[in-house]
């Protein structure tokens, strides 16, 4: 019998070994599984992280759309606003060129006025005082303006 209790032992020892290699794959199998699970699990926050970041990206993109709208819109008034500007700066120039012209104008046409009349009333007092003398010094007056409205032409003709 003692044959058999070799071969008994043989078959507790086989069968020992294989109940020991049955739970170590099954150990193996269940840390498999549970890597399966954590690594899904990691996969699917992953996910969820790309769609939260890629929601936010939408969102700051929207926003520098925006921002880039307003920017163009900010751009082309200002531009308007530039050539209004320079449109006026060539208009006021053009008023202060016109206004010193007419101011030059002015001035030349009161000096003139200034010298005409004063040469009309110094020829109207000199006609005067030789109304008043009886005689005067000038047989024709230079001036259109002689005593009493008459011109040298009117007396000869």
């Amino acid at each position: 019998m003692d044959g058999s209790s070799t071969a008994d032992g043989l078959k507790a020892r086989a069968g020992y070994q294989a109940s020991s290699q049955l739970a170590n794959i099954v150990r193996q199998v269940g840390e498999v599984t549970a890597e399966r699970e954590r690594r899904a699990k990691t996969r699917e926050d992953a996910m969820q992280a790309l769609y939260q970041a890629q929601l936010a990206l939408d969102e700051k993109e929207k926003q520098m759309q925006a921002c880039k709208t307003k920017y163009e819109n900010l751009i082309k008034d200002l531009k308007e606003k530039q050539s209004r500007r320079d449109e006026l700066r060539d208009q006021n120039e053009e008023a202060k060129r016109q206004m010193k012209s007419f101011v030059a104008s002015v001035k030349e046409t009161c000096r003139k006025t200034t010298f005409l009349a004063e040469d009309v009333k110094a020829k109207v007092h000199s006609a005067e005082r030789a109304a008043q003398r009886g005689w005067s010094c000038r047989q024709t007056g230079t001036s259109l303006m002689t005593p009493r409205g008459i011109t040298p032409r009117a007396r000869q003709g």
